[in-house]
């Protein structure tokens, strides 16, 4: 796998404008801080020369003794602030790019984020700029200034004796070609690694998901297998990677630390020689022994570094998708007739999903998706609003293609109504009023008795400022499609999308349900997805779907007359609804 090391750079070079006055200070700092580290070991050699020279006094001892207590506390106060910026300077550039994700997220076509594993759109928003983290604050201020202080120790090894800087740098070369061979072996298995990671994230999810099928199937079920083998394979190409990169990592460890074994040695024989004073070669034995300590410290920012940069692929990923087009444009909408003209699709890398359809749908009535699943019933509705791009053909409304105008006009016509409605977690109120913000409480209310929801949120602990969603206030299934419908109803859209409104709720729920729909339906373009086939006997039109086509249209009775694939839906639909469970043999079950 070809390692871009500065793709983290590239994905945040577009946050640093109002960030760099900052960030140049914070490096700046840092290095201040490495020069006062420095400042000790040049008091040292400059009294190990007076004390050899016999120049030495007591008050030059105590003076340099103040001195390096002053350079090691204003060094500490320089990193204190300098990595106080960083982090300043880290946590604005990750909420900057958290939002740069979260508007381009908003701008994809809907369709997009239904080929996203379990986990992954948290992992791409949270986990993924979280670590930038460790890039911003630390890396590139610490970086900068261990290479600047390596540069300087070199410069000063050099001034001093050139004989003895190459030979405290002699291995530094050798170590570097190491590490280089370490990264690149450890990194071919990081494809492999990352997708590993992707997995186990969505085995959690899934795992978390459905523990209750797993205490009730326990002895049948092997989701906790598989989600332990996602956690041994990760585990295996962890250690996998690990050992690719010992070898020559270790060997790189051991040589950039051996630098003292070279200075002791070409030292030693410069000494017996004369070529060198005492003073010297102490001087190369104190600095030449903490020469590569920036270079150890550059190395390992550097490994977190391309680790950073591999593991943020999916932002990177979702940047870089094109954006759905949109050009704003508000256009005049005469009516609301929907027209669906040789209409083809599929989605990325597979097989055409719809193949030429074509159908109107009138304002003021209601036409009906039926059909066996996976006919392309949903992504027909779908492609309506959409949630994706149609492949071939055209949609218009009012005889405007929907590509032509703004997608938030589009939205805003538009009330769409899930087989599995959301909730927010917040009030019923607020969950209603999400069709409508500027809805009064008064609208709130008569949208809920429309949808006939106001008697159970009347009786609900606080009305209708009652907290539901994840972990709060549990509604029925009913009672949270009601919900929902209320939020459609107070959007009053001229166009009403339903989508298996019905499908998981109980006889009682359903007349309920019914009867919202009549009040959110009425005077509307209205399209229905339905495999209750009684719910849309009095559709204006039937459009029955096979295999991504049209197969037969028409009205319940005529459709019924014809004989054909509605004829056996109903017949199966209507002998599905009178079968007596206990009739049927045991052994039909298994």
């Amino acid at each position: 796998m070809s390692v871009d090391y500065l793709s983290s750079l590239k994905m945040i070079q577009g946050s640093f404008a109002g960030q760099t006055r900052a960030l140049v200070l914070a490096i700046a700092l840092a290095t201040a801080s490495v020069l006062l580290e420095l400042f000790p070991i040049w008091s040292v050699f400059v009294l190990i020369n007076a004390l050899m020279n016999g120049e030495a006094t007591q008050t030059q001892f105590f003076g340099y003794a103040g001195l390096m207590a002053a350079a090691i506390l204003a060094g500490f106060l320089c990193f204190g602030a300098a990595t106080r910026l960083s982090h300043q300077v880290a946590f604005n550039l990750i909420y900057d790019l958290r939002l740069r994700l979260s508007r381009h997220m908003a701008r994809l076509p809907l369709g997009y984020f239904a080929r996203m594993r379990s986990g992954q759109a948290k992992q791409t928003i949270v986990t993924e700029p979280e670590k930038l983290e460790l890039l911003i604050a630390h890396a590139i201020p610490e970086g900068s200034s261990a290479l600047m202080s390596w540069l300087l120790v070199t410069g000063w090894l050099f001034y001093v004796d050139w004989r003895m800087a190459l030979a405290t740098m002699l291995f530094t070369p050798v170590s570097f070609f190491c590490m280089g061979l370490a990264l690149k072996k450890s990194f071919s298995h990081t494809a492999a690694l990352q997708d590993s990671d992707q997995k186990m994230n969505g085995a959690i999810v899934e795992y978390l998901a459905s523990l209750p099928a797993i205490k009730i199937f326990s002895s049948q079920n092997g989701h906790a297998a598989e989600a332990a083998s996602t956690f041994k394979r990760h585990g295996e190409l962890s250690a996998a990677m690990g050992r690719a990169f010992v070898p020559m990592g270790g060997t790189f460890y051991a040589l950039i630390l051996s630098n003292i074994s070279m200075i002791v040695v070409v030292g030693g024989w410069l000494l017996y020689l004369g070529q060198i004073t005492p003073e010297s070669f102490l001087f190369f034995v104190v600095l030449g022994a903490n020469y590569s300590t920036p270079l150890m410290r550059l190395f390992d920012l550097f490994h977190h570094f391309a680790h950073i940069s591999l593991a943020a692929n999916n932002a990177q990923n979702v940047l870089s998708a094109a954006a759905q087009p949109d050009d704003g444009a508000q256009v005049a909408l005469p009516h609301y007739d929907i027209a669906v003209k040789d209409v083809s699709f599929a989605y990325e890398g597979k097989a055409l999903a719809l193949k030429t359809v074509n159908f109107e749908a009138k304002a003021g009535q209601v036409t009906a998706l039926v059909g066996p699943s996976g006919a392309g019933k949903s992504t027909m509705a779908q492609l309506l609003v959409r949630h994706h791009d149609i492949t071939e053909g055209s949609i218009t409304i009012g005889g405007v293609d929907v590509r032509d105008m703004a997608l938030s006009q589009l939205m805003s016509n538009v009330a769409f109504v899930f087989q599995k409605p959301f909730l927010f977690t917040a009030s019923v109120a607020d969950n209603i009023r999400y069709g409508n913000p500027n809805a009064s409480a008064d609208e709130i209310r008569l949208a809920a008795r429309a949808a006939c929801a106001e008697g159970f949120v009347d009786a609900l602990p606080q009305g209708f400022e009652t907290v539901i969603g994840q972990g709060q206030q549990l509604l029925s299934g009913g009672e949270a499609q009601r919900i929902a419908l209320a939020r459609a109803i107070l959007k009053d859209a001229p166009i009403v999308v339903l989508d298996e409104a019905t499908a998981f709720t109980d006889p009682d729920s359903e007349y309920e349900i019914q009867q919202a729909i009549g009040a959110l339906t009425a005077d509307k373009t209205v399209i229905v997805i339905a495999h209750r086939l009684h719910t849309v006997a009095g559709a204006d039109q039937i459009l029955v779907f096979e295999n991504g086509q049209i197969a037969e249209r028409g009205t319940h009775a005529t459709l019924l007359e014809q004989g054909g694939l509605y004829g056996q839906l109903w017949q199966d639909y209507m002998a599905a609804r009178t079968t007596d469970l206990r009739s049927q043999e045991v052994s039909n079950v298994h």
